[in-house]
């Protein structure tokens, strides 16, 4: 950090070492980086008004003087470039300058630049500089020059020279300054009048197809995760990259190969080119600090116990020793993953008992911060039982219910054993569990409460423990028992409000799996209004979802719809939408997308929850998001046998009491229809008994078994005959649609037209709740027929009855080869009231036109009159 003492005063009639005015060779293998040559070239173009100064900054090895190497080598035929590499000895301004003209007196000939540069030899004189601009702004074609390592520059006079460049450029010359950190010159004005281009470590960082041909160029060849394991350790810093190739290279394909742990060349290189040029109380500073995956000033002060020492974080970052600041988190900063790792090595070297301490000292920090998932990280780190049981106990049902408790599951498998001594302690981690569906973690935790001769005292821990207990009886579906023993408790009411809030969304949960309704909506309601005061984000996520569950088991989907859609959008707001808790939100909006027959999104919708539930969870949520992917899977599947053969298997047993009652009678239809279809009359026929043993005597078995028995339709008629008078319940909605257009097809076939259409029209008053058209289209051609020849004497339902049937597909229903553009416009006019007259005035021809225009359309359908003429093309689908 301390400046670099400048030399004596040169001799003015010192020569430049020729290398440093040689654009560097690349070591090989050279990675073709266009996207970089790109942005150079861009950057100094020769038609850019006012001339622009480019500026190239990265920490030490993150590849800037190869990319300006590459790129100038690229130039050389046809616009050369000046190069000057600077070293210490150019901190004094006479060698500084001497330098500059003799790069520039490689690229600057006549004729293209009529005038001489001044002599080297006057590089001393305080006027040099200027001469030097007058003499370029002479220059007629372009004029390139990189100066490399500007970073070494500290001396006042050699600065205010090269400003004098950068303010007064000549409109022919691109300045290229190229270091490891930004030079100390007064560049925002640059950047305020738009001549300041900058690429810095960021552009600098390898891409993922740039580190693979590097790794190809060095004859390394790494799996894909491991290419994102060594893109992770090195953030595409070209040093590590190339160092990591080396070592792979050299280890060959029969040993291990160094992708993980400390690679040596990388720690030689580090302990080289960025610690060693730090003070010593530098590098302790950073040793100390490494600890934090990212660190602020003053925890820094606290960490490294050198009070005072703020600013270096910001002073290392400027620098650009592989110190960043946090985008998005003002004053906080994080050390490269690879000097992390190279100064925790350093740590456990040189001081190998600190590193409890240290992270002692940090974990206290976090915790009087109020960051007490971080300080609960440290504390583990710490291995501190009694610092980790403060935490878990104080804020750790806060963590789960605001963001899902992944962190500290995944910091469970990292806590001592005698962290959970406590019995809040062991419970609240086994909640973190549950919620990953990680059960025998969990039944372990809890074993270590249960034990009898720990009783637990307080109401508050009684209350917990019950509420746990709930969490995992969902797993089970044996929720009663469990349910009961929470009634016994103050959970839902301890004044805890986090406590509070787990426990009534738990037991609303239980209670709509139980057919409970009217319980849980008043806890989920409640649940959803005190996460949302608190701001437990994961809580509110999963209220709204298993609200938009209860609103479908009502047979509600319009209030289904608009609670999954707002689980959804609240789940994409915190990016959240491929989190397993959205899984039951897209089946559901699959179900309403599927019943409206909007295929592509159901089908989308369906694939997406069934994407994203990774992890075991309630056995009701699994087959909700299994059964709707079937279904909307089905009709396009290529082995639809298949389809329906494994979400057999994944029901298999679904007689238990482990499922939901509503989901069960809400696919059990469905899934009868679908093994009908592939022929499978025994798994057809099994559906009614299994229901029957689920469910009791209900309308879902008496749907199921009427529909295997609808050859005959006398006994199929009487089998559903309770439901139709209301002595035998549905337990779901869409049941009684299927019923009442089972019967009108029998009735149909029985040659009772009028029961038949008043079966449609009772089968239409039930549907249009629910904006449900594909029972319809499922019930077949007879009833689109019933439909267009009821058209007209649905009373109310009359608007509803033409939108389902416009939409029930009429493939294979008739053909309108025969019509006239005419006769098919007349058509169209048929269904209303209106007379021949007034048809003919609207339509702009005579009424004899009209007439002779009938009559060709009563021959080509085939019938006498009018009414028949209009029920006819209904069933053809041409009105």
């Amino acid at each position: 950090m301390a400046d670099r003492q400048a030399p004596s005063e040169p001799d003015p009639a010192r020569t430049v070492a020729p290398p440093k005015l040689r654009v560097p060779t690349p070591a090989p293998p050279v990675v073709k980086r266009d996207r970089l040559l790109r942005a150079l070239d861009e950057h100094t173009s020769a038609g850019s008004a006012p001339p622009p100064i480019t500026v190239v900054t990265g920490p030490a090895g993150s590849g800037k003087t190869t990319a300006l190497a590459t790129w100038a080598a690229r130039r050389a035929a046809t616009n050369p470039v000046g190069w000057v590499s600077l070293d210490a000895h150019d901190n004094a301004p006479a060698y500084l300058w001497t330098a500059i003209t003799e790069a520039l007196r490689t690229v600057v000939h006549p004729p293209n630049h009529p005038a001489s540069l001044p002599p080297a030899t006057s590089a001393a004189e305080p006027d040099h500089p200027a001469a030097v601009i007058a003499a370029l702004d002479r220059a007629t074609t372009p004029v390139c020059l990189v100066v490399d390592d500007v970073h070494v520059l500290t001396d006042r006079t050699a600065l205010r020279g090269l400003e004098l460049l950068v303010r007064h450029t000549p409109a022919q010359l691109r300045l290229v300054l190229a270091g490891r950190s930004t030079p100390p010159l007064r560049l925002s004005r640059l950047r305020l009048e738009g001549r300041l281009r900058e690429v810095d470590g960021r552009q600098l960082a390898f891409t993922r197809q740039e580190a693979e041909a590097l790794f190809t160029g060095h004859h390394v060849e790494l799996a894909p995760d491991d290419v994102d394991l060594v893109l992770r350790r090195t953030d595409g810093w070209t040093a590590g990259l190339r160092l990591v190739a080396l070592s792979v290279a050299a280890a060959g394909s029969g040993e291990d190969t160094p992708l993980q742990g400390a690679v040596p060349m990388v720690s030689e290189y580090l302990a080289e080119e960025v610690l060693g040029r730090q003070p010593e109380h530098v590098r302790e500073f950073m040793v100390s600090t490494s600890i934090c995956d990212t660190v602020c000033a003053d925890l820094a002060a606290a960490v490294s116990e050198q009070p005072g020492t703020g600013p270096l974080l910001h002073d290392l970052s400027r620098a650009n020793s592989l110190v960043t600041a946090v985008e998005g988190a003002e004053g906080w900063y994080r050390y490269h993953p690879m000097l992390r790792e190279h100064l925790l090595a350093e740590l456990d070297r040189s001081r190998p008992r600190d590193r409890p301490r240290l992270h002692h000292i940090a974990a206290t920090w976090h915790r009087d911060a109020g960051r007490p998932l971080t300080a609960l990280e440290h504390a583990v780190q710490a291995e501190h039982p009694d610092l980790i049981g403060d935490l878990v106990g104080a804020a750790g049902l806060g963590e789960i219910l605001r963001s899902d408790g992944d962190r500290l599951h995944d910091l469970l498998k990292l806590m001592p054993a005698t962290a959970f001594g406590r019995p809040v302690v062991a419970l609240i981690a086994a909640f973190a569990a549950l919620e990953r569906g990680n059960v025998p973690l969990a039944d372990w935790l809890t074993a270590q409460v249960d034990n009898p001769a720990r009783a637990l005292k307080s109401d508050h821990a009684r209350a917990l423990h019950a509420t746990v207990r709930l969490r995992r009886a969902r797993f089970d579906g044996e929720c009663a028992e469990a349910l009961a023993a929470m009634r016994t408790t103050t959970a839902g009411r301890t004044g805890d409000l986090d406590l509070d809030v787990a426990a009534r969304l738990n037991r609303g949960i239980a209670e709509l799996w139980r057919g409970e309704h009217e319980a849980a909506d008043e806890d989920l309601y409640q649940g959803l209004r005190l996460a949302a005061e608190q701001r437990l984000d994961h809580a509110v996520l999963l209220s709204l979802v298993h609200l938009a569950a209860l609103a479908c088991a009502r047979g509600d989907l319009a209030v289904m719809v608009e609670h999954a859609s707002r689980a959804v959008e609240f789940a994409v707001e915190r990016h959240w939408e491929r989190k397993p808790g959205t899984a039951l939100a897209y089946a559901l909006l699959a179900v309403a997308a599927h019943q409206r027959l909007d295929d592509v999104e159901a089908s989308r919708l369906a694939s997406l929850g069934a994407e994203v539930l990774s992890e075991p969870t309630d056995r009701t949520v699994e087959l909700t998001v299994a059964s709707a992917h079937a279904v909307t899977a089905f009709q396009d599947a290529g082995d639809p046998h298949a389809v329906v053969a494994a979400l057999w298997r994944q029901w298999d047993g679904f007689q238990q009491p482990f499922v939901a009652a509503h989901l069960v009678a809400s696919v059990a239809p469905a899934v009868q229809r679908m093994a009908l279809r592939v022929g499978e009359h025994q798994w057809a026929g099994a559906m009614a008994p299994r229901i029957e043993a689920a469910l009791g005597p209900c309308g879902e078995h008496a749907l199921l078994s009427a529909t295997v028995q609808s050859h005959r339709v006398g006994q199929a008629r009487k089998l559903i005959e309770p439901v139709l008078s209301g002595e035998l319940p549905c337990v779901a909605a869409s049941t009684l649609i299927d019923v009442w257009l089972l019967e009108a097809t029998l009735a149909e076939r029985e040659g009772a037209a009028q029961q038949a259409h008043e079966a449609v029209r009772r089968a239409l008053s039930a549907a249009e709740p629910l904006n449900a058209v594909r029972p319809f289209l499922e019930a077949g051609k007879p009833i689109r027929d019933l439909l267009a020849t009821g058209a007209g004497r649905f009373g109310r339902l009359d608007r509803y009855a033409t939108t389902v049937m416009l939409a029930l597909p009429t493939a294979g229903t008739g053909t309108v080869d025969g019509l006239t553009v005419r006769e098919r416009d007349l058509l169209v006019e048929l269904p209303s009231m209106r007379t021949a007259e007034e048809i003919a005035n609207s339509m702009f021809v005579s009424v004899n036109t009209v007439k002779t225009h009938l009559r060709g359309i009563y021959r080509k359908l085939g019938v006498s009159q009018r009414r028949d003429a209009v029920v006819v093309a209904r069933q053809r689908g041409l009105i």
